[in-house]
């Protein structure tokens, strides 16, 4: 059906409104252009002139007053065409004159590089690992090779999360950092802008691959920052490259452009040549978080445990086998945790949660096995060894929160 009506052209706008739920029209100013606007369930969906595209095209026919429009159904192809998946999440308003609306993007976080295009060969790894975990770094750490490129995502010193969509213990990403032809970056991110790349590696997805032709983009963007959301939005260029909006709880975190170097893209242009855009949300990181302290927790305890063996030993040959071997099975026998075997501990579960439930009943129970030798041998002599050994292995202790297991015995 079609039809031509003369007269107020926002009397005609509002009544469409009204009473069509579907089809579009076309309204004809004094000069040559066309301002045409498509409805669906109701409400405007898209705005489009030879002008521009969105809502500002509005204010044409408002400026207009009055003039001719043509109604008609959609056609079979522009149906097909507008009936997608992101038709729900429409940013357009019924006509209401409105002022223009501007998202303000700044560039508030800057990105630092720890390391860019180093060769394995020129690093060395175990450090700068160290480096990370000690000074609680967020990041993303690549290395690329010639069979690919893996990404992770570093929160506040843990191997949060992989491209392969799983968190990687800190001897995995050693190995993958840990190949002769490996080209390595980290980029300090800072927890904000790292929990919103959260949305990249694994998040929700809420559009893909919307066409910004559909869209008023400015009031998009302020229309998704009220519901205060940490995630990304991603627009795709025409030669293929993919520009990245970072926001966290609402605020904008940044423009980059983030597949091959951490950059700030210019955001004047962030519109220019887009073709469709993605909308993700970060995933709850306190989860994945958890994760990656267990992972960490149980590989470190997995290898501190020789270092307490030897603690023993040198207990044992003090005191003798027998005393030590009863106290250690006393309180570490009973626990199917463990694997008593004579005056030694072993993890009866090598992997990562059967290591870290073991830390949290040796953190229980450590300290009332050195009690029961204090009271053998004495705190003078205890006090000393223990020293010797929180010299020796201080790091692998801080990191596992023992220090308390391990302070001065008796007075």
């Amino acid at each position: 059906m079609e039809k031509t009506v003369e007269g107020d052209l926002v009397e005609i706008l509002n009544k469409a409104l009204a009473d069509i739920p579907e089809g579009k029209i076309d309204f004809h100013g004094p000069s040559d252009g066309v301002v045409s606007i498509t409805i669906m369930d109701g409400k405007v969906i898209l705005v489009d002139s030879p002008w521009g595209t969105g809502q500002d095209e509005l204010q044409r026919i408002y400026d207009w007053k009055t003039g001719t429009c043509v109604i008609r159904d959609l056609t079979a192809e522009e149906k097909k065409v507008l009936e997608t998946t992101w038709q729900k999440p429409v940013i357009l308003d019924t006509a209401t004159k409105e002022t223009k609306v501007t998202f303000s993007l700044e560039q508030p976080v800057k990105v630092q590089p720890l390391l860019q295009d180093l060769k394995r060969a020129s690093l060395d790894l175990d450090a700068f690992l160290a480096e990370l975990q000690e000074k609680k770094y967020s990041g993303e750490l690549s290395s690329t090779t010639p069979e690919g490129r893996n990404r992770i995502l570093f929160y506040q010193g843990l191997p949060l999360l992989s491209s392969r969509r799983k968190t990687p213990t800190i001897q995995e990403v050693r190995e993958i950092m840990n190949v002769p032809d490996a080209t390595l970056n980290f980029y300090l991110l800072g927890d904000e802008l790292t929990h919103a790349l959260l949305s990249v590696f694994k998040g929700e997805k809420l559009w893909e691959g919307l066409s910004v032709t559909v869209l008023h983009l400015d009031k998009m963007l302020d229309k998704l920052m009220e519901k205060n959301p940490t995630g990304h939005l991603c627009i795709h260029k025409e030669n293929g490259d993919r520009h990245y909006c970072f926001f966290f709880q609402g605020t904008p975190l940044g423009f980059y452009e983030a597949e091959k170097h951490w950059g700030p893209v210019d955001i004047a242009t962030m519109w220019e040549d887009a073709q469709q855009v993605d909308y993700y949300l970060s995933e709850k990181i306190e989860s994945f978080l958890s994760t990656a302290v267990t992972m960490r927790s149980g590989e470190d305890f997995r290898e501190f445990i020789p270092f307490w063996n030897d603690l023993t030993e040198g207990l044992a040959k003090k005191l003798g086998k027998k005393p030590v071997e009863k106290s250690l099975q006393k309180k570490f026998g009973e626990l199917d945790v463990y694997a008593v075997e004579g005056i030694r501990l072993h993890l009866a579960d090598e992997r990562n949660q059967g290591a870290y439930n073991a830390l949290e009943a040796f953190r229980e129970r450590a300290p009332g096995f050195l009690k029961e030798m204090e009271i053998i041998v004495g705190s003078h002599w205890l006090n000393g060894q223990l020293q010797d050994f929180y010299e020796k292995n201080g790091d692998i202790i801080k990191r596992l929160s023992l220090i308390e297991v391990f302070s001065k015995k008796g007075g």
